[in-house]
């Protein structure tokens, strides 16, 4: 038997989601959305970090996890092209 499809376009309202999260989960929601922002400025990893305050791996697993996605309006551009394992 399979799954039911349903929307996967949910609009959850915020104080459900301050209900359900902890607040370092809202917190790493935050540096999420900060993250994918100065990805689409065409930051360095480095400084992303830097700004953020969070690990370069932090960074870059956000990174590929845009470059995943199947979304085709996240264009992200950097001056690291190892990131996703593109070679210069």
């Amino acid at each position: 038997m399979s799954k039911p499809r349903t929307d996967k376009n949910i609009q959850i309202p915020d104080h459900i989601l301050r209900q359900l999260l902890t607040l370092s989960e809202v917190r790493m929601l935050k540096n999420r959305f900060q993250i994918v922002n100065l990805l689409e400025d065409g930051l360095s990893v480095r400084d992303i970090a830097r700004q953020v305050k969070v690990g370069t791996d932090t960074v870059v697993r956000i990174a590929r996890m845009i470059e995943k996605s199947s979304r085709p309006t996240r264009k992200i551009i950097t001056n690291t092209p190892w990131i996703f394992g593109k070679s210069a």
